[in-house]
């Protein structure tokens, strides 16, 4: 299996997978403390860009950046961007001289994430003082769901060891960062795409799916 495959399958399955993901991007911009326009915006594992240009058209950031280790993920990103104020690149983690942002953004990816001490400083340096990461985190120990799923996945898309929620909270917090958690405010969950155990699915959703927010202290880093 390529690097290419073991993340991304093609346009179309990932236009669904967008599309899927809606919802969730809502409810993520609904219980965030954070205005955001004129904010400059990192998405870590951008995709095909599609919350970026979510926030570029609905939240009126000035810059929105975006990374994705999947070059055809990239190129679809790119080339759906239009005149939007959009810096798309292929990287495993934040570029070089990708610096400054007030926010950043993931959801689900820090489960993929090999080295999560390294993640945490690329983004702690990545931000500008004061600057906060939301991560959407639901692939855990904790979570019944997602411990079958991962079970069944790591083989084929080569997964880091399943995490304890306690252990992002440390990594995050040894590098700096102050920590905390909300539940999504999500309202109606869609059953489209879960029309089995779909009340498995809704408490999944509402339980077991945090929002963790890592805010860079506004003062200078600790030695």
């Amino acid at each position: 299996m390529t690097e290419e495959n073991r993340y991304w399958q093609g346009a179309e399955e990932d236009a669904t997978m967008q599309d899927e993901h809606r919802f969730v991007w809502d409810a993520m911009l609904r219980t965030i403390d954070v205005d955001l326009l004129g904010a400059k915006v990192l998405d870590v594992g951008c995709n095909r860009g599609g919350f970026l240009r979510l926030l570029a058209d609905t939240r009126g950031i000035a810059q929105g950046w975006g990374y994705d280790r999947a070059p055809g993920a990239v190129a679809d990103a790119i080339s759906l961007g239009g005149d939007r104020p959009l810096t798309l690149a292929v990287a495993d983690t934040v570029p070089a001289g990708w610096t400054g942002f007030d926010v950043a953004f993931s959801h689900e990816v820090i489960y993929l994430i090999d080295d999560l001490d390294a993640h945490a400083d690329a983004v702690f340096e990545a931000l500008t003082p004061g600057g906060v990461y939301f991560a959407v985190e639901g692939v855990h120990r904790a979570s019944p769901m997602m411990v079958t799923w991962h079970g069944d996945a790591a083989n084929d898309l080569r997964l880091p060891p399943l995490r304890d929620l306690d252990e992002v909270v440390s990594a995050f917090a040894a590098r700096g960062f102050s920590v905390s958690a909300a539940r999504l405010q999500f309202g109606f969950v869609p059953a489209n795409g879960h029309k089995e155990n779909y009340f498995e699915w809704l408490n999944y959703y509402h339980d077991f799916k945090p929002l963790f927010r890592f805010e860079r202290p506004a003062t200078s880093r600790p030695g």
